[in-house]
């Protein structure tokens, strides 16, 4: 069976989408400080790139939360 681009790009977007959501926020957000650093993201969630976790930072500081967080996994 051949997978067409357009398949497979959104099986993966699926699969992507899936593999963050999976982890909620309080389950990554491991010390239970309201924020996730890079350090608690690459044990939870191994699946975002160090990119994507800046990418998600909109405010650049360092941290995600709980905003920036759900912003991520809804993409």
């Amino acid at each position: 069976m051949k997978l067409t681009p357009i398949a497979f790009a959104l099986g993966t977007m699926f699969v992507s989408s899936a593999a963050f959501a999976a982890a909620d926020f309080v389950t990554v957000d491991v010390n239970a400080d309201g924020q996730i650093s890079m350090e608690e993201a690459a044990v939870k969630v191994p699946e975002m790139t160090a990119e994507q976790f800046k990418a998600a930072d909109a405010n650049g500081d360092g941290v995600l939360s709980a905003d920036e967080y759900a912003a991520a996994m809804a993409q």
